[in-house]
């Protein structure tokens, strides 16, 4: 028997059997400024979705008027770094089933999308694409694709391979309605480009911060309750579905008693994680601390002592991941331990802010984060590579591929 969800999504398949719209033909005239009606669509806790508010930002910035059509997962205003952009937000049960919030997304998603009558449709990542397609499709003007991850290989769906290929069938009919397809590393960018027979290959934009000095800041410790003498070793992201977050846990048991290990997120697993933190009997090493806005990340981040990005390769999606917090740590002048993966381990020898463990291996990952806090001075040159890296690896460089890709259209 089908879930709700999938007979959604087969009938996405069906509606989604479209030419091409005939705004591939019309041409700008040379040295024309334009300025575009841009709408944004997302399936996302707004709030904490940094990559969406600095592609957003950044296109308001450059002169485009932009509208973000989001879910909201509780009830509380946005952040005012948001004042300047439409947001029109649908909330959602964040406990509740996804077989009945996609389905309710989409048809608010639609209904809105084709109301705004924008110049240009802007889906950030698959499960927002149906709906931006089809309000693209409506007014025949182009669709902009922003893939933030190989979205049908993600560990969640490893085990689920009817629900994997339904998304796949839907991204393989609509990827090719998008005039520009957006994602966050090579690896993927490439994978999409081979699986999908693209034209031509992705736009790259990873998933950088607005650049920011480090900060003296104590804001992490006293959310962890953790005391100045004590070395503390920093995860920030998702709970997400076998990500190696156990293993990092574990690995403390590898590390000088005197660490603390604080994990800084939220997401499915947390109790999962919490529970398996008693078990190894280190709930008075390990600490568990709500995530926090986008605004306030940089100065909490900065009061680690060292980053760990090391994800495990479960399904293609994490082993081509590029991860935010990789970069966030080098904004915060953090030494890096990262997982063995192609995308980390490209950006830490390019930068040599960071050691390389292997991801699965707890004893691994611990004996590097000890090896670090028993060498005050290589820490000091990862730091110092970090801070050096970080000026090169930010928003402010990156998103000038936004900026071209949107003057093309």
């Amino acid at each position: 028997m089908y879930s709700p969800a999938s007979v959604g999504l087969f009938r996405v398949l069906l509606d989604s059997a479209i030419p091409r719209p005939s705004y591939f033909l019309w041409h700008a005239p040379d040295n024309e400024s334009i300025t575009m009606k841009i709408c944004m669509v997302v399936f996302t806790d707004l709030p904490f979705d940094y990559r969406v508010f600095r592609e957003a930002d950044s296109l308001r910035s450059s002169g485009h008027e932009v509208t973000v059509l989001s879910t909201r997962f509780r009830d509380e205003p946005l952040p005012c770094a948001w004042d300047q952009l439409d947001v029109q937000m649908l909330d959602i049960d964040r406990a509740g089933s996804l077989r009945r919030s996609y389905p309710a997304f989409w048809r608010w998603a639609s209904n809105r999308a084709r109301e705004v009558s924008a110049d240009v449709y802007h889906a950030h990542d698959l499960d927002a694409l149906w709906p931006a397609a089809r309000a693209a499709r409506h007014h025949d003007v182009p669709l902009v694709y922003d893939s933030h991850e190989l979205f049908c290989e993600q560990s969640s769906l490893v085990q689920r391979p009817a629900i994997a290929f339904v998304w796949r069938q839907m991204e393989r009919r609509l990827i090719h309605r998008a005039a520009h397809v957006i994602t966050v590393g090579t690896a993927i960018a490439q994978q999409l480009h081979q699986s999908y027979e693209l034209s031509e290959a992705p736009t790259v934009l990873r998933n950088v911060p607005l650049y920011k000095k480090p900060v003296a800041n104590h804001d992490l410790r006293r959310l962890a309750n953790i005391p100045e003498s004590c070395p503390l070793i920093l995860y920030q992201g998702g709970f997400l579905t076998d990500n190696g977050l156990v293993e990092q846990i574990e690995a403390m048991h590898f590390v000088d008693e005197s660490a603390h290990l604080v994990l800084l997120g939220s997401g499915p697993t947390e109790q999962t994680l919490k529970d398996e933190t008693h078990r190894l009997g280190l709930q008075d090493r390990v600490h568990f601390v709500p995530r926090v806005p986008f605004q306030s990340l940089h100065e909490v981040t900065c009061g680690a002592d060292i980053g760990l990005c090391v994800i495990k390769p479960t399904g293609r999606s994490f082993a081509w991941s590029m991860p935010n917090k990789l970069f966030e740590y080098m904004m915060a002048g953090l030494p890096v331990v990262g997982g063995d993966t192609p995308e980390i381990r490209r950006v830490l020898e390019e930068t040599d802010a960071g050691i390389i463990v292997d991801p699965t291996e707890p004893r691994s990952v611990g004996a590097a984060i000890d090896k670090l806090l028993q060498d005050p001075d290589r820490c000091d040159e990862l730091a110092a590579a970090a801070r050096f890296a970080a000026r090169r690896n930010c928003w402010e460089v990156e998103s000038q591929g936004l900026i071209e890709l949107y003057t093309r259209l």
